[in-house]
């Protein structure tokens, strides 16, 4: 596991933050700054949220008009002066930043000055078919983690109340593992089977989780073999959801088995985007972690609340992502609408994501992410999981002009640590992915009928 992921607030939790200081010691004291930080700056008004957007939104192009090759060109093509930059009235001027074209050119946006900044190297997820590198400042990095304890604190969770989670920590010697003091129990998401549920659900009962957290898709069916096997699971205070696209339909089946309120919360590796729930039920854009847009099918800024949504990162002056396109559609409420919580942060009305379908192996792991595994691979520019038989899947593989195919037989090593050994594994080179329907390009899909809700 790389360091940076420990900040990854959509696929880690803070308990992770709390007992790996190991991994973190360089900027545990930048984290306590902004969590005081963050504390406080929930409560600003619009004005003093949109002047701070201005100013570390000018702050952030003049360093990459300065520093990163791929700005100082780009700001020269489009006739850009740095130096003059206004903040948000000017972001519309800046190309939208696609994934495949940054993990092309990763090294032109690197920062020539990155050594004063603190970089430590991460790999994404490719949840959604495309792995990248990424280099993320200290900075950076202390601000998601405090930005994601915030988001925590929302629901529910503080240091010392009991905490279930349920991920995937790959290619850890354990099915499941409490902290120190007792207080968190872990479960690696992919050794979910109906043998480890149950093995895991009597540990749930000594115990007790006052929150529950981890990936929707493995909660619901760990919910789901409870129920099948008459085993009820100790209700908890809240649950807090991560890493996946959240249905109503799987909101109200967690709510219903877990006994607590669920507090969705939407985040990337990237660090360019943050959305989090608070106790109101209202999901709120985290404005003052990075600048969100939405812009129409032509890459043009939405004249509507709805559209593609579009992040900026304030705090990566290692490797600056401006206007970084997360493919995935969002609608805002009404900008004169308030929340009773008080915050003054814009409110999500819908995320439109991705539900994906999940894989069954033979031994009966359910799988419905597959976290890193086609990262291994040189050259993939996207790629997407098939299951075409129980015990057979294969791989679609859009290569890019650095593809190498030697370096395949990592992709199944990785795989093999979420799959298992039994399922056989094939690779296809294909020009396009396949679809689900006119519309849908899922990143995994089951021919044998698993579809996740």
């Amino acid at each position: 596991m790389t360091p940076c992921n420990y900040f990854s607030g959509s696929l880690q939790s803070y308990q992770d933050i709390m007992q790996d200081f190991s991994t973190i010691l360089d900027i545990v004291p930048k984290i306590a700054l902004r969590c005081v930080y963050y504390l406080q700056s929930q409560k600003w008004d619009r004005d003093r949220i949109a002047s701070y957007q201005d100013r570390m939104l000018r702050k952030l192009i003049r360093h990459a008009g300065r520093h990163v090759p791929y700005y100082r060109k780009l700001f020269r093509d489009i006739g850009l002066d740095p130096e003059g930059f206004r903040g948000r009235a000017d972001m519309h001027r800046i190309p939208l930043l696609d994934k495949e074209f940054l993990r092309t050119h990763t090294e032109e946006f690197i920062a020539d000055n990155v050594a004063k900044f603190g970089p430590q190297w991460i790999k994404t997820s490719g949840s959604t078919g495309t792995p990248l590198r990424l280099m993320l400042s200290a900075d950076c990095r202390a601000n998601d983690a405090a930005a994601t304890i915030r988001a925590y604190q929302w629901g529910g969770y503080y240091p010392g109340k009991r905490i279930f989670t349920v991920r995937g920590f790959l290619a850890q010697p354990w099915v499941f593992k409490y902290n120190m003091l007792g207080t968190s129990l872990n479960f690696d998401s992919v050794e979910l089977t109906r043998e480890k549920a149950i093995q895991i659900l009597a540990e749930l009962h000594k115990l007790r989780p006052q929150v529950y957290h981890g990936y929707p898709f493995s909660l619901a069916m760990l919910a789901k073999i409870a129920q099948n096997e008459g085993i009820p699971i100790p209700p908890g205070n809240s649950v807090i959801t991560v890493g996946q696209t959240l249905s109503r339909h799987t909101r109200k089946l967690l709510e219903d088995a877990y006994g607590g309120k669920v507090f969705d919360f939407y985040g990337m590796t990237e660090n360019a985007v943050m959305f989090t729930e608070c106790s109101h039920g209202n999901m709120h854009v985290i404005e003052d972690f990075a600048y969100h847009e939405l812009v129409d099918n032509r890459g043009e800024l939405a004249t509507e609340d709805r559209g593609e949504l579009i992040g900026t990162s304030y705090y990566n002056y290692a490797m600056p992502l401006i206007r970084y396109r997360t493919r995935d559609n969002v609608i805002l409420r009404d900008a004169g609408e308030t929340c009773p919580c008080g915050r003054q942060f814009r409110m999500v009305q819908d995320i439109e994501g991705r539900i994906e379908d999940f894989i069954r192996t033979p031994e009966g792991r359910l799988v419905n992410m597959a976290e890193g595994a086609t990262g291994m691979g040189k050259g993939i520019m996207l790629s997407q999981y098939v299951q075409d038989a129980p015990d057979h899947m294969y791989v679609n593989i859009i290569p890019g002009p650095d593809f190498e195919e030697d370096s395949l037989p990592e992709v199944e090593k990785a795989l093999r640590l979420r799959m298992g050994n039994v399922i056989g594994i094939d690779f296809k080179i294909v020009s396009q992915l396949e679809k689900a329907d006119a519309k849908k390009t899922p990143f995994i899909i089951s021919k044998i009928g698993n579809a996740f809700f």
